[in-house]
């Protein structure tokens, strides 16, 4: 299973930055898909004075886990 991560700053306070996640996904493609497609422009909207810094999805181990999604 696949989660989206972004790391923004602010564009004012340099050191002020947030990480923000996404749902579990399937694949890495959906996922890069989903965040390039909505999470991305969902944060440039919600957050217009701060710059994004590095995206990626992260793998979780699927084969300790029970999730289906």
């Amino acid at each position: 299973m696949w989660t989206p991560l972004a790391l923004i700053c602010s564009m004012y306070v340099s050191t002020e930055c947030t990480t923000f996640g996404g749902p579990v996904f399937k694949t890495e493609a959906i996922c890069y898909e989903q965040l390039q497609t909505v999470g991305l422009p969902y944060l440039r909207q919600k957050f217009p004075a701060s710059k994004i810094i590095d995206v990626k999805c992260i793998n979780w181990d699927k084969n300790n886990t029970g999730t289906d999604t």
